[in-house]
């Protein structure tokens, strides 16, 4: 049941804006609750990373297809400017690859700092709290919106994707928020943020493939029910998620981060 649970754990919270980092780092100081097996942790990942693949299918489709052509265009002599201009999935799937590389490069430059944050349950409860602020300031977020992200918008999610490497503070969360706080139109912001995860995901688990794959000690039965958790917890979330940031109730999700905050901070202070 322990897989299974951690499995649910990590499909819902990954993309939900709750950040499944703390929560991880919350049952574990509460409930003793030991980190997965690297490899069952990897296979939740690819999990997740296979549910935002098919839920956002024809938009991926459509940038891949479309920066092949583009490309091919490029280097049989078409300047990069005028298709940057005329190709709108092209353009996307370059401010994707950009907004990825902070994330990259503050996970490679401070992973030490990383891990020991990963130990305090009283930093987690602060950076839930903040969480909690920054998606209950999206109720106030600019309402004349655009429906294109810029270079500039593009660096600025990928900083706050960067920040969110922090437990406690959601990746979701914190770069559908600023693509919001920059004006962007808040189903595209999401849009931009799901097709973002698919390389951070990805990302993530070649990451933690540098200290090997280890032991598989659980069955195979045991590893497919686990996926699928994780798969179909992951799909359901994005629905959910889409369907409140489409009524304008992102926001919402801001109290749970209050109070998974305000819990973490008790217990630190009166437990732990």
């Amino acid at each position: 049941m322990k897989y299974l649970y951690l499995a649910l754990l990590q499909g819902l919270t990954e993309f939900l804006p709750v950040s499944s980092s703390g929560h991880l780092v919350f049952y574990q100081k509460v409930f003793g609750f030991q980190e997965p097996l690297l490899c069952f942790d990897i296979i939740l990942h690819l999990a997740t990373a296979l549910s935002v693949i098919i839920f956002l299918k024809k938009d991926l489709k459509t940038i891949m297809a479309e920066t092949f052509i583009s490309l091919k265009q490029i280097i049989s002599g078409k300047k990069f400017i005028f298709i940057w201009q005329e190709n709108s999935s092209f353009r996307l799937g370059i401010l994707i690859f950009i907004a990825i590389l902070p994330a990259i490069v503050f996970g490679l430059l401070f992973s030490n700092i990383i891990e020991v944050m990963f130990g305090s349950l009283k930093l987690v409860g602060i950076t839930f709290l903040f969480t909690g602020t920054i998606l209950f300031l999206t109720k106030y977020a600019n309402q004349k919106t655009r429906s294109e992200f810029n270079l500039k918008d593009a660096l600025i999610v990928g900083l706050a994707q960067a920040v969110a490497i922090i437990p406690g503070i959601s990746r979701s969360g914190s770069t559908i928020a600023c693509g919001m706080f920059r004006g962007i139109d808040k189903n595209l912001a999401a849009r931009f943020s799901f097709i973002l995860a698919v390389p951070t995901i990805i990302a993530a688990g070649i990451y933690k493939l540098k200290h090997g794959i280890g032991e598989i000690n659980l069955s195979i039965l045991m590893i497919i029910i686990s996926f699928c958790v994780a798969f179909l917890s992951g799909y359901i979330s994005l629905i959910f998620l889409s369907k409140m940031i489409a009524k304008a109730k992102f926001h919402y999700f801001a109290y749970y981060c209050w109070l998974m905050g305000a819990i973490s901070i008790y217990l630190t202070i009166f437990y732990y």
